[in-house]
């Protein structure tokens, strides 16, 4: 599970509500003297920001982006000597969901100006798109090196929170813990809707994955509360989280229902709930077997726990309940 941040969505500036980008100072006149076309590269680079920012606040207008691709390709943004058009390109290509090329473009050009005062968000940007692709390497460095350079709590939550999701993705389930931990610090300092339900939700699978099920479950029942208190009911299949590999959410949504099975008492939502667990840990199982996932065992593990609760509660539930549908609102994850 990973939380997307709006820095990787549109202008930092104007969709965020924070301070002006600290890279959008015109060229000096010695600087123009220099380099001729410098007054150009930026021109070019402010004419990117307003078109992506026009995007950002009304509807996603992926036409749109792609003609702001199409302006930076045009201008050589991709070998430009100018590290303003090189992060311009990398953020317009994650915005495109062109996460590979985004990745080799912002990897070059963090490695190239590493000092440049817009390299802190091509870092941030850098790592979304190796979270997309997997690379948890690579999103670990990045998100390291963002958390080296930002010292404002309201940015270092979503990047805390992602980090330790990497940890787990890694094995370092110590890591994640102390990660997930870290973010529910933040939140309750930050105004940051979102990042408490879903670090709780990633500190309850971690500590499922070390074994500690019924702190977990303890940790999913939070969440699930959180969401509701907050008016946020479907926040895992929210537009602002993503999983990789996409299957994952399946063990969040199995252990938020095994959770809630445990301290139900009717017999048919008791049935209902270690059924939708049964059915959430099956397709994590079915997901995970091809790719070998490091957690395939305990998947499996809780799938057969399911499946042996659920029959026990069918066998205590009246038969005619079973007919009826299970799942009603009070239900949903």
């Amino acid at each position: 599970m990973k939380a997307r941040a709006c820095a990787a969505l549109a202008a930092l500036a104007l969709v965020c509500g924070l301070a002006p980008a600290r890279a959008d100072t015109p060229p000096s006149v010695w600087e123009r003297a220099r380099e001729p076309d410098a007054a150009e590269a930026f021109d070019l680079h402010r004419a990117v920001q307003q078109r992506l920012v026009r995007t950002a606040v009304a509807a996603v207008d992926f036409g749109e982006r792609a003609r702001v691709l199409a302006m930076l390709e045009r201008a050589g943004a991709a070998k430009s000597k100018h590290a303003l058009l090189r992060f311009d390109l990398g953020h317009v290509l994650l915005l495109l969901k062109d996460h590979a090329r985004a990745a080799q473009v912002l990897k070059g050009a963090v490695a190239e100006f590493p000092d440049h005062s817009a390299v802190d968000q091509a870092w941030l940007r850098l790592a979304f798109a190796c979270g997309h692709l997997g690379d948890h390497l690579c999103e670990r460095t990045a998100y390291v090196e963002v958390l080296r350079r930002e010292t404002e709590e309201l940015i270092r939550a979503t990047p805390t929170l992602n980090l330790a999701e990497t940890h787990m993705h890694l094995g370092d389930l110590k890591e994640a813990i102390e990660g997930y931990r870290e973010a529910l610090r933040i939140a309750g300092r930050v105004p940051s809707r979102e990042t408490a339900p879903l670090a709780t939700w990633g500190l309850a699978v971690a500590l499922d994955r070390s074994g500690e099920g019924l702190a977990a479950e303890k940790e999913a029942r939070f969440a699930l509360e959180m969401q509701y208190s907050m008016g946020l009911p479907r926040l895992l299949r929210s537009e602002d989280v993503f999983f990789v590999p996409e299957y994952e959410v399946h063990w969040y949504e199995g252990l938020g229902a095994a959770a809630r099975a445990r301290e139900a008492t009717a017999p048919r939502e008791v049935a209902g709930l270690w059924r939708q667990a049964e059915r959430s840990f099956g397709e994590y199982v079915r997901g995970a077997e091809p790719k070998q996932d490091r957690w395939l065992p305990i998947a499996k593990a809780r799938l057969a726990e399911a499946k042996a609760q659920r029959a026990r509660a069918e066998k205590l539930a009246p038969p005619e309940t079973l007919k009826r549908p299970a799942f009603g609102r009070d239900l949903q994850l």
